[in-house]
């Protein structure tokens, strides 16, 4: 297995940035998480790494070696794509086969009639020998990823008999078998049920901790970030925003599309002005005097104030509380979502357990555990709690 590290990594199209100075480093054995909306780069980044896409500026390292100039068969990189890519006349046998037979000079059919024709029959004798113990090794090798991922009785079948799910295993038992240094995987759980995309999920992340593979995962998916990821990285508009743990991510955000994008139903945003040091308006709220420093620059100027959903519970203290009129309730079994007008201008989410009691139309009154701050205009962190 093999760090990778990204330096300084710029590609365009059509004169247009895809990515900015793009600079990561993944550990050695580390399962990496990119995630951003649809166009952010996180698919072009990976493409760049496996080599689908050259790099207009910036350097790619596997390892010890510098991979930019080389073709992706060199790069020792494995790819799960989002449409599984497998060959539709081959078995599962022979797509799990098909990159171990093509890394070998000799075909498994046997010899060219025109060498074979050349040959001494002494020579002739070991070159067959040894196409006959090339695919005995391919046929253990994949009788072993087979076993791995359950797909031992399906080897006989064409990928056009398998479920969603096979196929995605069946793809992703071609990348293991190559036992590459890096696997990349770019949204390959898009395409399933909610309720197989969730095994599949714990079965890559599994597999992943069994073969200590270094791993780029791509997903436009919060929830599979958060759940998979040693380290996520957050992108917008083709540049880093942050990576971080999923737990750092979630309670420290760096910045407001951060915050907004991690977290489900995501952080609410309410603009207040800053009154005193201790103060703010829209509602009023109190705060620790400790924030004085933090907040003496922005005296009398608007600020973004966050709360998330589960930051916000019932009061029947009016003193400091929150008014809401509840607009709508979504009930999902194991918790409630709640929108509540604040004004006319301003709704706020709420995420409940199943025992309370709510109705649209209720008044009800909030108090707040915890709050972020954010510059309206940098949309960087003022105040993060420390948790």
């Amino acid at each position: 297995m093999a760090q990778l590290v990204i330096e300084n990594l710029q590609k365009n199209f059509a004169q247009r940035p895809a990515l900015h100075q793009i600079n990561l480093q993944v550990n050695d054995g580390e399962f990496l998480v990119l995630v951003g909306p649809s166009g952010c780069g996180k698919s072009t980044l990976l493409r760049l790494i496996a080599g689908l896409e050259t790099a207009d500026a910036g350097q790619i390292w596997v390892g010890s070696r510098l991979v930019n100039q080389l073709p992706p068969k060199a790069r020792d990189i494995a790819m799960v794509f989002q449409s599984y890519a497998l060959y539709p006349h081959l078995s599962v046998y022979d797509n799990i086969a098909f990159g171990l037979r093509r890394s070998s000079a000799i075909p498994k059919a046997g010899l060219p009639i025109w060498l074979d024709n050349l040959l001494v029959e002494t020579t002739r004798s070991w070159l067959w020998q040894y196409v006959s113990d090339r695919e005995r090794t391919i046929a253990a090798k994949v009788q072993q990823v087979a076993e791995l991922l359950q797909l031992t009785s399906l080897l006989a079948r064409l990928p056009k008999q398998l479920s969603g799910g096979q196929r995605q295993r069946v793809a992703l038992g071609r990348a293991i078998a190559r036992n590459p240094q890096v696997f990349l995987l770019d949204e390959p759980l898009s395409n399933l049920d909610a309720k197989l995309r969730a095994e599949t999920r714990g079965q890559i992340v599994q597999l992943q901790r069994q073969l200590g593979v270094t791993t780029v995962y791509v997903t436009h998916d919060q929830v599979e970030a958060m759940t998979m990821g040693d380290r996520i990285a957050v992108m917008r508009d083709g540049r880093i925003e942050q990576i971080a743990s999923p737990v750092e991510l979630y309670q420290r955000p760096v910045n407001q599309f951060v915050a907004e994008f991690i977290g489900s139903p995501p952080m609410n945003f309410i603009p207040v002005r800053v009154e005193t040091i201790t103060q703010l308006s829209h509602p009023q709220f109190q705060l620790p005097l400790a924030w004085g420093q933090t907040l003496a620059p922005y005296l009398g100027r608007s600020i973004t104030l966050g709360i998330r959903p589960e930051h916000l519970n019932f009061t029947s203290d009016a003193a400091g509380a929150i008014p809401i009129t509840v607009e709508s309730v979504e009930f999902l079994g194991h918790e409630i979502y709640l929108l509540g007008r604040l004004d006319e201008q301003y709704t706020i989410q709420l995420r409940l357990p199943p025992s309370q009691t709510v109705t649209r139309g209720d008044r009800l009154l909030l108090q707040v555990e915890q709050i972020y701050l954010f510059d309206p205009q940098t949309g960087q962190a003022i105040y993060q709690p420390d948790t």
